[in-house]
């Protein structure tokens, strides 16, 4: 299968948050020195989650993962999952709370427990959300992949 192009993950979602949990471990250190009345795991335990997540991030854009399409479908997350092309009822841009960007994948609902199977989760979902913020060039990847799944639908439509 051809890849397109590969979208990586972006370096600014990666620096704030570990920015945002090396912060708050200082705040928390500093509001243990004080012998404040805060609860030292809420300001000790959590930056660890953001920072982790950032780490994260981060190796999987040094292992190339990231989100792309070929012939086959949509990579929807960083574990390589796809959405088929013949699985997919629409795609839409989402616009939502304070101007978070998302492109949105809905399947067919005939094809969502395939989908849940072939992800290994519990419960299926009726959508797929790729947010803006971890992609590199985001308008440019929701640009292809609609100009693909209007060339793909229409063949669909000539069958």
């Amino acid at each position: 299968m051809e890849q397109l192009k590969l979208y990586r993950i972006s370096l600014l979602p990666i620096l704030g948050f570990i920015s945002f949990g090396l912060l708050w471990f200082l705040l928390g250190i500093l509001a243990f020195l004080q012998e404040s009345s805060f609860s030292i795991i809420g300001l000790i335990f959590p930056p660890f989650i953001f920072i982790g997540y950032g780490i994260y991030l981060w190796k999987k854009r040094k292992q190339g993962k990231g989100f792309y399409l070929d012939d086959e479908g949509i990579v929807i997350d960083l574990k390589g999952n796809k959405v088929y092309w013949n699985e997919i009822e629409s795609i839409k841009y989402y616009k939502g709370f304070r101007g978070t960007k998302a492109t949105v994948i809905y399947p067919y609902y005939t094809n969502q427990e395939k989908i849940r199977i072939r992800r290994k989760k519990w419960m299926p979902t009726n959508a797929h959300s790729i947010e803006w913020f971890l992609i590199e060039k985001p308008k440019e990847y929701h640009g292809n992949l609609m100009k693909v799944w209007e060339e793909k639908s229409n063949l669909k439509k000539l069958y």
